[in-house]
């Protein structure tokens, strides 16, 4: 490692060298509040005669070639925001500079592009350019550059107003132009210091590096480090087929673009730690240094593995995006039952809904099962909502079902019935499956105006009688309106229909599931007579829900309650509450113990002296026989000498070692200690 203070100017118009972005980095992403601080800074700094203005560092490192034009590329591993920016703020500057050719300035549009700030002048092609972005950035950021050669304003051919990389050259254009005293801007950034490090290949570790040095600008998302630590592994040669092949398919598959991109790939890493280590719970801090611990554990850094655990972050970011958007490719019904799940909008679920899209696929269960398992969710949580079941609760819940289903896969058990066991037995507590009891008590005692979820109740029991229906009355042009109006009690007409004491009646009944309908109107009246309010609300289509209120004359307590009984009476027929025998639950609340234990590590159980040091473990797979040693560490040692933390991550690697296929085996299941001895799984039970 190389490290001196250095103007950025002079760093950046080097002769025949360029900066290039990596393609494991993010695209360009600073806003507005970086670029108005580094502006901020550089016309202070202009401003004071003699000062300088330390600006953080810039790390590279050099991929050991140079092209046939003599040009050096140099990987921006930190520094790619500054950089880009203060590139941003030369091309306003050169624009600034042809407008005004008439001013005094202490540069010029030709010093700028032909005094190496911008390009190569001499060299053609990428070598041209002093800096290469990544992705989608590259191209439009060139077009930039040779628009600011050609002379004139005119913005790029394949301008694109939204991008930051307008926006923020927008930003700086409209800052120069206001200015009086444009120079201090040019003397700003004469100024501007950093501390340029540069690694060398083959004993510096860029990922390290990365990992400290990001103390300016934007903080890193998961989905940064992650996608660096992928990537970065690899020599830089290999690095761009591996970003395209590999790592490129995740991002398509999670449908993710622009400002989206870190919040959603962030969400998916965290649902997939916690699929694979179900049931620890991950928050946004922990997520990363999981991940490296998931990855390092399970010795998918080794070789040429990390490809292998590409393909595997790409199913499941299928399994992500079919449970949050709701699809599922080629099953209109699977499709159906997640768009539902979706609806009632609970995250804490997609981790469960994961790991039982990966047991369908992976023929632990038939179709049918899953189908049941969805509408047995669904169930289970719109019932809570409606009984206002307190929500935190099935933070820790829904992730230790997501263990449950595991554990029993690995066993070639009964999902489903494992899973209707688990949610029964928590009767009693807040994490219970509310009964018919209390479903029916709370929708027809409850205010289900008020209640978020009434607009999907409605549209889901419209859905029973007219099929179809339920994707049209989700849309945003349907909403839920009373038929007793907000004003009723204004009015001698729905004062009589209320009966003999009105105030009580209207208290009772106006937010009542029964008084609620669908409507596409505009909006609602809310003082009026009962066929005005019928033929505002009406909506072109007839629903069967209208079936009771469309012909009524009188519209009061009586009309109201009878409507939610039989509306009630639907909803618990739709979700319905699963059976299964008391002598079942009893089992499977034993087996459901057990399966908490599968939080243990294999430190755990060195560290309760369970396993201890030289002892031998043992495949119990009869057909690839082999043995692996503890160590003094708590490692699990293979006779290749290789090292793990995980027991699965350890056999996956030694059924490689003997040519045998590695996928979904759970090595908790096929360590024995010692010849005839029990599990590691076993043993982890007794822990």
């Amino acid at each position: 490692m190389d490290a001196n203070s250095r103007k950025i100017m002079g760093l950046v118009s080097e002769m025949n060298m360029r900066f290039v972005v990596p393609v494991y980095q993010r695209p360009y992403s600073w806003g507005e509040t970086q670029c108005v601080q580094l502006w901020d800074d550089i016309l202070s700094t202009g401003r004071k005669r003699g000062s300088a203005h330390f600006t953080g560092s810039i790390v590279t490192i050099q991929d050991g070639s140079m092209s046939e034009q003599g040009v050096t590329p140099l990987l921006l591993i930190d520094g790619q925001q500054r950089i880009t920016t203060i590139m941003l703020l030369l091309i306003a500057l050169a624009r600034y500079a042809e407008r005004h050719a008439d001013k005094d300035l202490p540069f010029s549009r030709d010093e700028i592009v032909q005094g190496g700030y911008l390009t190569n002048r001499f060299r053609t092609g990428e070598d041209h350019y002093k800096l290469t972005l990544s992705k989608t950035d590259r191209a439009f950021y060139q077009a930039l550059v040779d628009s600011v050669e050609a002379g004139g304003d005119a913005a790029p051919a394949s301008s694109d107003p939204t991008s930051r990389l307008s926006r923020n050259l927008a930003l700086f254009e409209a800052r120069v132009e206001a200015l009086d005293d444009v120079a201090s801007v040019w003397a700003g950034l004469q100024r501007l210091e950093v501390v340029s490090i540069a690694l060398a290949q083959g004993f510096d570790d860029p990922q390290v590096i990365f990992e400290s040095m990001n103390s300016t600008g934007k903080d890193l998302s998961t989905a940064d480090l992650v996608r660096n630590f992928v990537l970065m592994g690899y020599p830089v040669a290999e690095q761009g087929e591996l970003y395209r092949t590999y790592w490129r398919p995740i991002e398509e598959t999670l449908g993710v673009v622009g400002s989206s991109y870190d919040d959603a790939f962030d969400d998916f890493i965290r649902c997939y730690l916690t699929v694979a280590n179900a049931p620890e719970l991950f928050t946004d801090r922990d997520a990363y240094p999981a991940f490296k611990r998931h990855v390092l554990s399970r010795g998918y850094a080794e070789g040429d593995r990390m490809k292998v655990f590409a393909l595997r972050l790409r199913r499941f970011a299928g399994y992500y995006a079919a449970a949050v958007r709701g699809a599922f490719a080629g099953d209109d019904e699977i499709t159906d039952a997640l768009r539902r799940i979706g609806w009632l909008d609970v995250p804490a679920a997609v981790p469960l809904l994961m790991e039982l899209l990966d047991g369908y696929e992976r023929k632990d269960f038939s179709r049918e099962s899953l189908l049941e398992m969805l509408c047995t969710l669904e169930s289970y949580l719109f019932r809570r909502a409606v009984c206002d079941c307190e929500g935190s609760a099935l933070a820790a819940f829904l992730p230790s079902l997501a263990a449950r289903v595991s554990a029993t896969r690995e066993e070639e058990g009964n999902v489903a019935q494992v899973l209707v066991a688990a949610l029964l037995n928590e009767e009693g507590t807040s994490r219970r499956f509310p009964s018919d009891e209390e479903f029916a008590h709370a929708l027809r005692t409850r205010d289900m105006f008020g209640f978020a979820g009434t607009h999907y109740l409605l549209a889901r029991v419209e859905d029973e009688a007219n099929a179809g229906a339920l994707e049209e009355l989700m849309a945003g042009s349907w909403g839920v309106e009373h038929v007793l109006p907000v004003g009723a009690l204004k009015m001698d007409e729905w004062r009589e229909a209320l009966g003999d004491d009105p105030e009580r009646a209207y208290e009772e009944h106006l937010g009542a599931l029964g008084n609620l309908v669908l409507t596409d109107a505009g909006f609602d009246l809310q003082e009026c007579a009962l066929y005005a309010k019928l033929g505002r609300l009406r909506p072109a289509g007839r629903l069967a829900m209208w079936e009771g209120v469309e012909g009524a004359t009188i519209w009061g307590g009586d009309a109201i309650a009878a409507r939610t009984e039989a509306l009630a009476a639907q909803a618990l027929a739709i979700w319905q509450l699963p059976q299964l025998s008391d002598e079942d639950r009893r089992a499977y609340r034993a087996l459901g113990r057990a399966a908490t234990a599968a939080g243990a590590t294999f430190a755990d159980l060195f560290a309760a002296g369970v396993v201890e040091m030289d002892d031998v473990l043992v495949s119990a797979n009869l057909m690839y026989a082999g043995r692996a040693t503890v160590t003094s560490t708590g490692k699990i040692m293979l006779a290749n000498g290789e090292m793990f933390d995980d027991p699965t991550a350890a056999y996956e690697r030694f059924l490689g070692t003997v040519g045998a296929a590695a996928g979904g085996l759970n090595g908790w299941l096929y360590w024995r200690r010692g010849e005839g001895g029990p599990t590691l799984d076993e043993l982890r039970l007794r822990l």
